[in-house]
């Protein structure tokens, strides 16, 4: 299979949004910025917002000194204009109580671009921190996600600390990173099904790329979300779409007696107030005020349950309801992010609108919590009820559309996180992915992403054979070069970028056998554990279907003459039309199966060279078999001998 530029459809889009303006020649997905250059561009971002908040900081403190000079003057000219009987000052109070509630506003909305600043700083920050190996440190490595039964991700650094989810992740909603491992981990199992579901987040992928300021407001705008218990979230969601607590709702009498009392007790507040028969009304009127506080103290416990998921979505909701008018508003072209605006502008409304009436509802709910604006608004407006009568409709409206809106953020989220690759390297690409029979991969400068890039060594490399032995001395990158594959393979299926100047593949999928570990606990040995390993993917085999089957060091947990007559046994096992193997092994005695005439193999290697007391590797694969050893020479390194 030979290699060549990406697939007509990738080269269409990728034009057409003007992408291919920062391609190589070699291959239009392939990013040609230099690395230096785009950590520029973070390190500015970042200096600006630096600025930027010391500059709203000063004309915070400004602000704070103006409100305080009106505030004294609305009073001091009050008090004065009072006193006086002067019209003119209590105009001049007035006015400078309009100033201070002018600055009041003003200072709000200061606040509001300090916080985006802020998170604007973090984002560019996180960036940048990715051209270093401090993005180790990041939280969100996605060590939830391990499961003993997904043994790959443990194999390929997919989950857990210094992970790819952890360098890639940009997600701040529980649904976008819940999204990200999935795309992560569906290669594994379904890899023909979703063979045109991964083209099309690759368009979006290639679409989002395409608009850097796009996605840095969009990840800017998410941020405070990371604050947000997920499950809380997800707890309160469920909450909101499902049909508990909508009992009653149409209940006439129940809807006329939110409006019809507080009118009455509003009627007679104005007839007291007009002095009609001598204060009658001032005892009507407290009567019904009275009768409505108790009304909402009684059934406050009732409300404050059924109201529960708008108290734990109420930090939440702000957010969102920045994010989904950008998903609304933006103009895209791939048919996936086409498809995310339309579920969000289904059944004649939009989701911003919703959320913009849910943060209203929310902000009523949030004054229960205040005694004086509960009595208050109780006893005039029996505000309890009101307020779960809003909740109430809103929910029996767009209750079932809350989640599916959620996971349109999410998925747009999940879709920039692929994406972080061609933003933090100079050599990156989206492979051509394509339906084949069998296995195939054809790498140009293939490389790990998660090591350094001034570090990485690009290695050309493609299936040609239904077995690869590969031989090598310690430390010179065989283990290393098995992962670039596997990791490279998961990215190109969930549809993003991978570090290569050019890569095509065919779905496939993909077991490995790397770090086994015995369990003491159930009896079972690094040896036999492996064989479980291994076991596993001849079950897998006998589905016929594309399969890549990555074996470190194999059998290294028995004696070399059992190992070398397993693995020989294995090897042949796995030879089918239909699975590549790739195994490393010190056991020499292995190269010899290229030539026994009883499977279709070849032989690959990793050397070193010495130089002044000095071991030297080149990291590059090379064919053929194994010709030094490096044991002896480590063993003196280390004042072993």
């Amino acid at each position: 299979m030979a290699c060549g530029p990406v697939c007509a459809r990738l080269d269409f889009i990728m034009k057409k949004m003007d992408l291919s303006k920062n391609m190589t020649d070699s291959s239009k997905g392939s990013l040609n910025k230099p690395q230096e250059s785009r950590k520029a561009v973070y390190e500015k971002d970042c200096e600006d917002c630096k600025k930027q908040l010391d500059a709203a900081d000063a004309a915070c403190r400004r602000i704070t000194f103006r409100r305080g000079i009106a505030s004294l003057a609305a009073l001091v000219l009050f008090s004065a204009g009072y006193s006086r009987k002067s019209t003119v000052l209590c105009a001049l109070s007035a006015a400078a109580l309009a100033v201070f509630l002018m600055l009041v506003r003003r200072h709000q909305k200061l606040r509001e671009h300090q916080a985006w600043l802020d998170d604007r700083y973090c984002v560019a920050r996180d960036y940048l921190t990715r051209f270093g190996d401090a993005w180790k440190q990041f939280p969100l490595n996605g060590e939830a996600y391990l499961t003993e039964d997904f043994t790959e991700a443990m194999d390929l650094d997919i989950f857990g600390r210094s992970s790819l989810y952890q360098y890639i992740c940009t997600a701040s909603t529980c649904y976008g990173q819940d999204r990200l491992a999935h795309w992560l981990c569906c290669p594994f199992g379904h890899p023909s099904k979703t063979l045109e579901q991964m083209t099309a987040r690759q368009d979006a992928v290639a679409e989002l790329a395409a608009k850097p300021d796009f996605s840095m407001d969009f990840e800017t705008a998410a941020r405070r979300l990371r604050h947000e218990n997920g499950t809380a979230v997800r707890q309160a969601v469920d909450d909101l779409s499902g049909t508990a607590g909508n009992a009653g709702l149409h209940d006439g009498i129940r809807t006329t007696a939110v409006w019809l009392f507080p009118g009455i007790t509003l009627a007679l507040l104005l007839a007291a107030l007009t002095g009609m028969q001598d204060g009658l009304f001032w005892t009507y009127f407290s009567i019904a005020a009275s009768i409505q506080l108790f009304s909402c103290m009684a059934g406050f416990q009732i409300n404050q349950k059924l109201l529960a998921p708008v108290y734990r979505l109420n930090k939440a909701i702000t957010p969102y309801a920045k994010l989904l008018p950008a998903l609304e508003q933006e103009s895209f072209e791939s048919p996936y992010l086409k498809e995310l605006q339309k579920s969000l502008l289904r059944n004649g409304t939009s989701a911003s609108a919703a959320f913009r009436e849910l943060s209203g509802i929310s902000e009523a709910v949030m004054a229960r919590k205040n005694i004086f604006a509960f009595v208050l608004y109780g006893s005039l407006f029996l505000y309890d009820y009101r307020c779960v009568e809003q909740y109430l409709k809103w929910k029996l409206r767009y209750g079932q559309e809350l989640k599916p809106w959620l996971e349109a953020v999410g998925k747009a989220e999940a879709l920039i996180s692929l994406g972080v690759l061609s933003r933090t390297r100079s050599t990156c690409t989206l492979p051509r992915i394509a339906a084949s029979p069998s296995p195939q991969f054809c790498a140009v400068s293939l490389r790990h992403p998660l090591l350094p890039e001034s570090k990485a060594v690009g290695n050309d490399f493609e299936f040609r054979h239904r077995t690869c032995i590969i031989t090598g001395s310690n430390m010179s990158g065989k283990t290393t070069f098995m992962r670039s594959i596997g990791v490279n393979l998961i990215l190109a299926y969930a549809g993003g970028f991978c570090t290569a100047r050019s890569l095509s593949v065919s779905p496939m999928e993909l077991h490995t056998s790397m770090r086994v570990q015995d369990n003491v606990n159930e009896g079972i040995s690094t040896f036999y554990a492996e064989l479980l390993r291994i076991r596993r993917m001849i079950d897998a085999s006998t589905k016929q279907v594309p399969m890549l089957a990555l074996i470190d060091e194999i059998y290294k947990g028995t004696n070399a003459k059992d190992r070398i007559f397993a693995a020989a046994q294995t090897v042949k096992k796995l030879s089918q039309p239909h699975i590549v193997t790739i195994l490393t092994t010190h056991d020499f005695e292995l190269c010899d199966l290229e030539d026994s005439g009883e499977m279709d193999a070849e032989n690959y290697y990793f050397a070193e060279k010495y130089k002044n007391d000095r071991i030297l590797f080149d990291y590059q694969i090379k064919k053929g078999r194994a010709v030094t050893a490096n044991a002896r020479y480590l063993l003196r390194m280390a004042g072993i001998l």
